[in-house]
């Protein structure tokens, strides 16, 4: 009885683990989005705060599977915290889809403030945050490469 109990547990945990979370639409439902650029499949909303005051802020980014953004920089470093499906993160100034890491559901990083970085949907949809302190800003990496 024991052994085929720890079997059904193994099994069920297994099976839990095996397949790739769906993003919910809890983190973006009711949520007011804009475009972070025509065609780029990145979408962000200011949830808190504003990065224009000296004060925190907090945004939250939709990235599409296969979504863009390109490289870019903040004045202020930020705490990105993944709360949705997986984001592909890299650092530079130019776009790289296979340079990018992956940072699944609940990891959370740091960008320094003024590092290039851009993200990617590489694996489907994701969801995450940044908070900081603002004033900030998004500063396009002139002549970036996608």
């Amino acid at each position: 009885m024991r052994r085929t109990f720890l079997f059904l547990a193994t099994a069920i945990a297994t099976a839990a683990c095996a397949h790739t979370p769906e993003p919910s639409n809890v983190w973006i439902d009711g949520v007011k989005f804009t475009s972070m650029g025509a065609g780029t499949g990145a979408f962000s909303s200011t949830l808190d705060g504003s990065t224009n005051a000296a004060a925190p802020y907090t945004i939250r980014v939709h990235i599409t599977e296969g979504g863009k953004i390109a490289p870019h920089t903040h004045p202020d470093p930020r705490v990105i915290t993944v709360v949705d499906g997986e984001v592909c993160y890299g650092f530079g100034a130019i776009f790289d889809p296979d340079g990018c890491k992956l940072y699944p559901e609940g990891s959370y990083f740091i960008v320094p403030a003024n590092a290039p970085h851009y993200g990617f949907g590489k694996t489907g949809e994701a969801v995450y945050q940044e908070s900081g302190v603002g004033p900030s800003g998004f500063i396009p990496v002139p002549g970036a490469a996608q």
